[in-house]
């Protein structure tokens, strides 16, 4: 046994057989923090949650309302702030005398002024144009409202089936859960909201 060569060592390989498997290392080193990253940073800035109602149809399927986990599955950035037109998930507790999540699009941000006159809607007096609400609004109008600081005022997109900030008044950022950026549908696919 005093021929040492006879043995796979690394010195014994040939260069190219290095080369291999040091390429083979580097490729599972870096599926393996590629994939610790990713659970990482789903855990830490994205949630999901199941759509219960109608009150988004027809963007969003609530599925049956008697059954849990029945409807579309959003995705949220749980990090990123709501803009005009974002879809998000709060925590209402202050006005339905119950603690229930609530899916809304975003109408107004901080400093906007929200008024319904007959049924239309109008952002800083700027009637607006949704098409993607069910149908049109029920000729109610409302008051205008300026939204403060801290705030942003959410309605349905079925408007004339919508607990929202008509009723609930504008929503506190700090019960924000998340704004929606991708779901799934009752169909199984990914959209876009």
């Amino acid at each position: 046994m005093d021929n040492l060569s006879e043995f796979d060592t690394p010195e014994n390989r040939s260069p190219k057989g290095r080369s291999v498997l040091r390429f083979v290392l580097a490729v599972v080193i870096t599926a393996v923090v590629a994939v610790a990253l990713a659970l990482t940073l789903d855990y830490l800035l994205f949630d999901d949650f199941y759509v219960n109602g109608d009150s988004m149809q027809p963007t969003l399927d609530g599925g049956d309302p008697s059954v849990d986990d029945d409807g579309d599955i959003v995705m949220l950035n749980i990090v990123a702030t709501p803009e005009r037109g974002d879809i998000i998930v709060f925590l209402c507790d202050w006005a339905t005398g119950e603690n229930r999540y609530l899916i809304k699009r975003v109408i107004g941000v901080p400093g906007d002024t929200v008024e319904i006159k007959d049924g239309d809607l109008y952002v800083n007096g700027t009637l607006q144009e949704e098409d993607y609400i069910k149908e049109p609004m029920n000729g109610y109008s409302y008051p205008a409202v300026t939204v403060p600081e801290g705030h942003f005022y959410a309605m349905g997109d079925n408007r004339n089936n919508s607990t929202d900030s008509r009723v609930i008044g504008c929503v506190p950022e700090e019960k924000i859960k998340g704004v929606c950026w991708l779901y799934k549908g009752m169909d199984g696919k990914l959209h876009l909201p």
